[in-house]
């Protein structure tokens, strides 16, 4: 049987003052590795926050194949913005490369559970001010109860819906109220990933909050899978 192969992938700012932190960091990460039977890793590392100087990680996306996992501590480090963040991980996936990170848990798509009797909440998050915002909404709305209707076996039972030009603090209320919520419900219901949040490291951190398997029209189901 061929030995299993992964690498780890980290980013620091290259600041002098914080060479320690990033030698703990990927220690850290290399025992993370070791601890899923992966004692043999590759490891590449940017000194820089600049997302378009990652040489290292461009470096390893061109011989991903090659591996089997990438640990990473988190999925921020994979993209910045949240949709190419996950395009890039659906894209390693597709590659047979598993992600694992020690802050946002795995990354697991499986199969959704259409036939299982899920409560659902909807959201929806239009990120300008058109002047025929209402309409979209009400699409939006309208499709993913179309969705819940005619291709699950799934319950709506809350929609939440916010504009927000820019999605900064503050600004999606109703998704505020949404994660205030009761855990009274089994899985949230979205068209994108990015509707929860354009930056990455925040849509990570409402996942969290949330606590939920995800279930993305266009992104497909994120089971809400802690470390092993």
């Amino acid at each position: 049987m061929p030995q299993k192969t992964a690498a780890i992938y980290h980013f620091t700012n290259g600041s002098t003052k914080r060479p320690k932190i990033y030698r703990d960091q990927l220690h850290n990460l290399e025992e993370f590795a070791a601890s899923y039977g992966y004692t043999n890793v590759d490891i590449y590392c940017d000194k820089t926050l600049i997302k378009g100087e990652q040489v290292e990680f461009k470096r390893f996306l061109a011989v991903a194949d090659q591996y089997d996992a990438l640990f990473v501590k988190d999925f921020y480090h994979i993209g910045k913005n949240t949709g190419m963040c996950f395009d890039t991980m659906h894209q390693l996936r597709d590659k047979g490369v598993m992600i694992h990170s020690m802050d946002n848990g795995d990354f697991v798509v499986d199969s959704a559970p259409f036939d299982k009797p899920l409560r659902v909440i909807g959201y929806v998050c239009l990120c300008r001010h058109p002047k025929s915002q209402d309409i979209l909404i009400s699409i939006q709305q309208d499709v993913l109860q179309l969705f819940v209707d005619k291709k699950t076996n799934w319950k709506m039972v809350g929609m939440y819906t916010d504009v927000s030009p820019h999605q900064n603090d503050g600004e999606q209320i109703q998704l505020k109220q949404l994660l205030e919520r009761e855990r009274d419900f089994d899985l949230l219901l979205v068209h994108n990933m990015l509707d929860l949040h354009w930056r990455a490291s925040k849509t990570c951190k409402i996942r969290e909050k949330l606590g939920v398997d995800i279930y993305s029209l266009q992104d497909g189901y994120l089971r809400y899978g802690r470390r092993k």
